[in-house]
C-alpha cells in the first residue's frame, strides 16, 4: 500500500472513530474486509490509539452506559461482550465497579416488572424458573436474582 492510499484509510478511520467510540477489535474488522495486510492494520490501528481516536477505557465507559441504559443488560452479559472484542478484564472490571448500584437494581426491578406482565395472569407460566432464566439471559448475576426475587414475596 502506498502513502497516499495509507492516509486514506487512515483518515478514514479516524473519522470513523470521532463519530462514535470504537474499539482496536472494531477498526481491526473494518479494515480485515479490505483485505489490508496485518502489518498495516497494525500500524493504522497504532496511529490511531497514539493520536487517542482509540481509547479503551473510554469506549468501556460509554458500551457499559448504552447497553445498561438502552438494552437492559447485566453486568454479565456486558463482560460477555467486551471480552468477546479483546477488551482488557482489568478495565471491563473497574467499569463495571463504577455502575451505580440503585440504577443497576431499578433496571433489573424493570426487567422483572416486564417479563411478569409479558406472562399470562393466573397460568402457571408465572413460574420463578421462567422470570430467573429470562433475567439470567439479560446477563443479571444469579445471586441479584434471587435477592430481587426474595425482596418480592409475590412472585411463586
Amino acid at each position: 500500500m502506498n502513502n497516499e492510499e495509507y492516509s486514506h484509510i487512515l483518515q478514514r478511520m479516524m473519522s470513523l472513530c470521532s463519530k462514535n467510540e470504537k474499539c482496536a477489535y472494531d477498526i481491526e474488522q473494518k479494515l480485515r474486509k479490505n483485505n489490508l495486510p496485518d502489518s498495516d492494520i497494525e500500524k493504522i490501528i497504532d496511529e490511531l490509539q497514539e493520536s487517542d481516536f482509540i481509547n479503551h477505557p473510554r469506549y468501556v465507559e460509554a458500551f457499559v452506559n448504552d447497553k445498561l441504559r438502552f438494552n437492559h443488560w447485566g453486568k454479565r452479559k456486558i463482560s460477555y461482550a467486551l471480552k468477546a472484542k479483546n477488551i482488557e478484564e482489568e478495565i471491563i472490571n473497574q467499569k463495571l465497579k463504577e455502575i451505580d448500584p440503585a440504577l443497576y437494581e431499578e433496571i433489573l426491578n424493570e426487567e422483572l416488572d416486564k417479563k411478569i406482565n409479558s406472562m399470562r395472569k393466573g397460568s402457571d407460566s408465572q413460574s420463578k424458573d421462567k422470570i430467573v432464566r429470562y433475567l439470567l439471559q439479560k446477563g443479571f448475576e444469579y445471586g441479584k436474582i434471587f435477592d430481587i426475587i426474595e425482596k418480592r414475596t409475590n412472585i411463586e
